[in-house]
């Protein structure tokens, strides 16, 4: 069931490893500036598509590498999908298990500049147009696409303002609402879950109502934080092939 609201690396090519061929999709390892990331780049590609992963998962969790080769065979666009800080490749040797108190709000400046560098290596391919971040992929893509100028269309998956899940980040919250109030020049989806442990629907609409002008669309599915049907992403897909021309 499904619930809608609505208002109206441096220059030069990076170096890639592990090259793989899936559905006229090129598929590679890639880094600059020390941010490891994985390229979906369909054959005539001429934008891109940034991916966020959710928290305590990475670009190469199984998820989110099956999620990135979906958008890139449906939107046409390359698809990329750095590790955050903190995650994946950039998990320091001996580090405790969990985050610290605040990490997400003392990590925004960092995501916010690595997605900016990555944008700017693979500018050879075409501008980013698009972001799609799923959880804390959607913390860190609010102000992301508030920075980055040549986003036409977001998607925040499960997304809002965190009230559960062990954040403990008095910051976050008017980080976030900020970083929303700077969205009204591109089109936003938020896709929501009706019984989310982390996003609660107060925090949702707390982004949503941020979010200035008529290019905004809400939608809530019943489930919890990790219940995206194939249908929600599928509406996703037709969000963004319907704004970036």
């Amino acid at each position: 069931m499904c619930r809608v609201c609505g208002r109206g690396w441096e220059s030069g090519r990076p170096r890639g490893l592990d090259l793989i061929t899936l559905s006229a999709v090129l598929e590679e390892r890639i880094e600059n500036d020390r941010i490891p990331a994985k390229l979906y780049r369909p054959t005539g590609a001429q934008g891109i598509l940034l991916l966020g992963h959710g928290g305590a998962k990475s670009k190469d969790s199984e998820r989110f590498v099956g999620l990135s080769r979906l958008y890139a065979e449906g939107t046409g666009l390359a698809v990329v999908c750095i590790d955050a800080v903190d995650h994946g490749e950039r998990i320091s040797l001996g580090a405790d298990a969990g985050l610290p108190v605040q990490w997400h709000s003392r990590s925004v400046g960092n995501m916010v500049s690595d997605w900016d560098k990555t944008a700017r290596a693979l500018s050879w391919i075409g501008p980013a147009v698009a972001y799609v971040g799923f959880s804390m992929g959607a913390i860190f893509g609010v102000p992301t696409v508030a920075a980055l100028a040549s986003i036409k269309a977001a998607v925040f998956v499960v997304g809002g303002v965190p009230a559960g899940g062990g954040i403990e980040d008095p910051p976050l919250r008017p980080l976030l609402l900020k970083a929303a109030s700077k969205l009204g020049r591109s089109q936003v989806l938020m896709v929501n879950t009706t019984q989310d442990e982390i996003f609660p629907v107060e925090g949702v609409h707390e982004i949503f109502d941020a979010i200035p002008g008529p290019n905004k669309r809400l939608m809530f599915w019943e489930g919890e934080h990790d219940d995206w049907p194939p249908e929600a992403i599928d509406h996703t897909i037709a969000f963004i092939n319907s704004h970036v021309g």
